[in-house]
């Protein structure tokens, strides 16, 4: 590897497209830092720039330029090209076929014009998540997590709380960053962006997640999910996880009490899907263009 080598990851966030492109770039960001590369993280827009921590601004050119956005990049990836650098996407599914394209879902062809890898292998889960001890379920099975991703982009976390618990559940919602609805909760916790997500993740029975980065928490942590899609995107991945029986199904109408049997069956498939080490498998990628 190239002393002083520099990557750069160009990520988008905003209430529109939620906060998950954001938070796996800072999952590959710290570890290709790990790993001795060294790395800026640019915004892609005012407000991603907002919720992305102060990284000092390097004027060194980068070598590898990541792009994670699920915004047409076709224009970035020609002049990276054009003036040098290396250039990387995640699930990117534009015209323009970067160098090395690495996709958790193959919605569209993934090409890329040295090397294209794709499965859930690749899927980016941050240590506090990856490193819990999965805990056992209660014979009860009342704790559920109800967590929709930093946006909740549908607005259905206060919904999906109030279904569980007029049920007799005891239930948690997380409202992310950029949930709409912060709202207090009646019969049911909310807490809004808590530093302890990774531990009420681990201590609950069950939970609620969308289909993007929640969903593969819960399933890296070893827990039963109902899903509830908040993008066609989202819809395909939740598919192609119920075909697998790693997920307890799709939709508000799946959301019910489930026992201790019925929960401990999915949560045995969901760790056969994600193991938590798609940081280390794509900054080996990644550190391979810089040698």
């Amino acid at each position: 590897m190239k002393e002083y080598s520099l990557a750069e990851i160009f990520c988008e966030g905003n209430d529109r497209v939620g906060y998950g492109h954001i938070r796996r770039s800072l999952v590959l960001a710290k570890q290709l830092e790990k790993d001795g590369v060294d790395v800026r993280i640019t915004g892609l827009s005012e407000e991603a720039r907002r919720l992305l921590p102060k990284y000092i601004i390097s004027k060194r050119k980068a070598q590898v330029r990541i792009f994670d956005t699920p915004s047409d990049v076709d224009d970035m990836i020609s002049k990276s090209r054009a003036n040098g650098h290396i250039t990387v996407a995640l699930d990117c599914f534009g015209e323009i076929a970067p160098d090395v394209n690495i996709a958790v879902y193959p919605h569209f062809e993934v090409r890329g014009t040295c090397a294209s890898y794709v499965g859930f292998e690749y899927i980016l889960i941050r240590e506090e998540i990856s490193l819990l001890h999965r805990s056992p379920i209660s014979e009860e099975a009342k704790q559920v997590l109800v967590f929709l991703g930093g946006g909740d982009l549908l607005n259905q976390g206060h919904e999906t709380a109030r279904i569980l618990s007029q049920q007799g559940l005891e239930v948690t919602l997380v409202q992310g960053p950029l949930a709409m609805n912060k709202n207090e909760g009646d019969g049911y916790r909310v807490l809004v962006n808590p530093t302890e997500l990774p531990q009420l993740l681990a201590s609950s029975d069950w939970a609620v997640t969308n289909g993007g980065g929640s969903l593969f928490e819960a399933m890296c942590v070893g827990k039963a999910t109902v899903v509830l899609p908040q993008t066609d995107a989202e819809e395909k991945i939740a598919c192609y996880a119920e075909a697998r029986g790693a997920i307890l199904g799709i939709g508000l109408d799946c959301l019910r009490k489930y026992n201790q049997d019925e929960l401990g069956i999915v949560a045995k498939e969901t760790v056969n899907l994600v193991d938590g080490r798609g940081a280390e498998r794509i900054s080996a990628i990644v550190r391979g263009l810089l040698l």
